[in-house]
């Protein structure tokens, strides 16, 4: 009984490969994230940074 329980344990094909898989998608989605929020707010900033700059002019600026 004992050594069915300790062969389980020893046992651990693709054990590895799922942790790398698990790994590789909570990587993945930090990185959509991250990405998504930051492209985000930087159209914004830029979009804010053209409308200072075009407080001068008399024309309405429009952004595409």
């Amino acid at each position: 009984m004992n050594f069915q329980i300790e062969n389980k344990i020893k046992n651990q094909n693709g054990q590895t490969f799922i942790e790398f898989i698990f790994l590789l998608i909570v990587v993945m989605v930090l990185s959509f994230g991250l990405i998504r929020g930051f492209n985000s707010y930087t159209g914004l900033r830029w979009e804010t940074f053209l409308k200072i700059i075009a407080i001068p002019n008399s024309n309405d600026v429009n952004i595409p």
